[in-house]
């Protein structure tokens, strides 16, 4: 993921001397890139502990790490697009079809980037304990919900999903014991969703959550929580088109990573897909 993208992701939660460095680097990315800890503590008038604390609560090893990525990701923004644009009035197809296209890819791209095995590895075994699998998402967020569905029901796990709170919520008071509840909100901030989190923890439930990255109140209570990327997206985004993509390429390879720990899912792929087939030939 980019570092301003990161950074970005961060700023609700930074400390006051952490949100003067935020603002000097984001103003001046290509003078950060070069400075020693103590010339960007000069620059952002902080301290130098304060530098160092900065890039590691954003997730680099030390500064050093920081400004080499920092470094590429200007070099890189040279030779393609790096931001997210919304539509216009009056625009063109080929104009919206090659914005759409870019999005798609820099979301994709961004969201892979940050992609954390430990955290997947975390995510398969609260799948693989579970008896079922209760999974819940307002808005757009409801079509990640039901491609879950259709992911795990094809080998042979039962999957629970409403778009309605009023019957999901019967559903995780009487889910069986380490039942997993699967929240998915790209803000992490649903009122519905923190609600049923809530719940399921004075349940004893393990709780896997799908957000964006940062400090939200969902990732907060979640058992094992992943996480894609913040896309920089117009104030007036005409839909969720990036934080869907994002959604979709982590449940995808949470699924692929998921089966190819587990041989015999294969084979129940290959049958489920020959009973569809009987059933359109019937």
């Amino acid at each position: 993921m980019s570092v301003l993208l990161r950074m970005n992701s961060f700023k609700h939660s930074f400390s006051p001397a952490e949100l003067k460095i935020f603002q000097y680097v984001e103003k001046n990315p290509e003078q950060a890139s070069h400075m020693t800890a103590k010339q960007l503590a000069q620059a952002a008038n902080v301290s130098a502990p304060s530098v160092v604390r900065f890039t590691k609560k954003i997730g680099y090893t030390s500064l050093t790490d920081f400004k080499i990525q920092l470094s590429s990701e200007l070099q890189s923004s040279k030779e393609v697009p790096s931001s997210y644009a919304d539509v216009q009035p009056n625009e063109s197809f080929q104009s919206i079809k090659e914005k759409i296209t870019t999005n798609a890819q820099i979301s994709l791209n961004e969201t892979s980037s940050i992609l954390n095995e430990d955290a997947f590895e975390k995510a398969i075994a609260l799948l693989k304990q579970a008896p079922a699998i209760l999974t819940f998402g307002v808005g757009a967020s409801a079509l990640t919900s039901q491609d879950i569905v259709h992911k795990w029901s094809r080998i042979g796990q039962f999957v629970f999903h409403e778009r309605d709170i009023h019957l999901f919520l019967p559903q995780v008071i009487n889910a069986p014991a380490h039942s997993l509840l699967w929240l998915i909100s790209n803000s992490g901030k649903t009122p519905e969703l923190l609600y049923l989190a809530e719940i399921a923890q004075k349940r004893q439930l393990p709780i896997l959550t799908l957000t964006q990255l940062g400090n939200n109140p969902l990732h907060e209570l979640a058992t094992v929580g992943l996480q894609t990327a913040r896309p920089m997206e117009s104030e007036n985004r005409s839909a969720a088109t990036n934080s869907i993509l994002s959604q979709f390429l982590t449940v995808d390879t949470l699924f692929y990573l998921y089966i190819s720990q587990n041989q015999q899912y294969t084979k129940q792929i290959s049958e489920s897909k020959q009973t569809m087939e009987d059933y359109k030939n019937h």
